[in-house]
C-alpha cells in the first residue's frame, strides 16, 4: 500500500510520517508528501496511491475540492479527511466530497490511523 500525506504544515506532515513509520510500517511500502491539493492531484497521477490523509484547510487547492476530483477521477483511493476543526458541518462536507473518514487531528493515534487503514 502507498500512502499520501496532505498537509500545509510541514510538522504536522512530519508527525504523521513519524506515527506511521513507527507504529505502522509494516501496513505500507512508500510515503509520499504534498504541501495542497494541487500537488496532490499531480501525486495521484504519477504514482500508485491507495490511501490519503488529507487536510481540510490548505492554500492553493483545499481538501474538499482535491478530494471531489480524486474520487471523481480514482474511485479506488481511500481518503481519510484530518483536521482541527471538529464541528459536524466539516465532517459532513469532507465526508460528502467523498472521504470515508474523518479524524480531528488532536485526536490522532497510531490505534485510529490502523483502524482507518
Amino acid at each position: 500500500m502507498n500512502i499520501l500525506i496532505v498537509d500545509d504544515n510541514k510538522q504536522f506532515r512530519n508527525a504523521l510520517k513519524y506515527i506511521l513509520q513507527e507504529n505502522l510500517s509494516d501496513k505500507y511500502s512508500e510515503l509520499y508528501e504534498a504541501e495542497n491539493g494541487d500537488e496532490c492531484i499531480d501525486i495521484v497521477k504519477k504514482q500508485a496511491i491507495d490511501v490519503i490523509f488529507m487536510d481540510k484547510e490548505m492554500p492553493i487547492m483545499n481538501g474538499e475540492e482535491a478530494t471531489k476530483k480524486i474520487v471523481d477521477n480514482y474511485r479506488n483511493i481511500k481518503i481519510i479527511a484530518l483536521s482541527f476543526h471538529s464541528e459536524l458541518e466539516d465532517i459532513k462536507s469532507m465526508l460528502e466530497a467523498g472521504a470515508r473518514n474523518y479524524i480531528v487531528k488532536e485526536e490522532i493515534t497510531s490505534e485510529v490511523i490502523a483502524n482507518c487503514l
